[in-house]
């Protein structure tokens, strides 16, 4: 989890959310949160997609996957790493009553940045208070369905 700070190439090319300036400005912004390299910085994807690939059937679902920049790029976007939070159920787009299914997942998201989370370090085999925070988030994410290979 401290990768994007021991174990990243600084050569000033962008290979890493870490190496863009959005993560440098908060950085600076919150360096109380920045001073714990193992804080977690999340992204949340969601996009909704027809479960059964019928086109002519309006249904939907609509996953919302927390995903951990704090991993190395070649570990970021597996599949072992990206949290399910929850899921949308259908038959249609949730439009304005998303906020109805997010807040759960805000509250979360507000008390991991506000309290954090004691969590256990097998590194030096320490706990310590885990925070996290959200950094960003991504549409359109789904291709093809679940059942794409990855």
């Amino acid at each position: 989890m401290k990768w994007h700070l021991e174990g990243r190439v600084k050569d000033g090319k962008i290979r890493h959310p870490a190496d863009a300036l959005t993560w440098k400005d908060f950085d600076i912004k919150f360096p109380e949160f920045s001073s714990e390299p193992r804080n977690v910085r999340l992204t949340f994807a969601s996009d909704g997609f027809n479960p059964f690939r019928t086109m002519n059937v309006s249904n939907s679902i609509w996953p919302v996957v927390i995903i951990p920049y704090n991993l190395p790029p070649w570990l970021v976007m597996k599949q072992p790493n990206l949290i399910i939070s929850l899921i949308i159920p259908g038959p249609s787009s949730p439009g304005n009553k998303i906020d109805v299914y997010m807040q759960p997942l805000i509250k979360e998201l507000k008390e991991l940045w506000d309290v954090g989370v004691e969590t256990y370090f097998a590194s030096n085999k320490q706990n310590f208070q885990l925070k996290a925070t959200l950094m960003s988030t991504i549409s359109d994410f789904f291709f093809n369905g679940p059942d794409r290979a990855s």
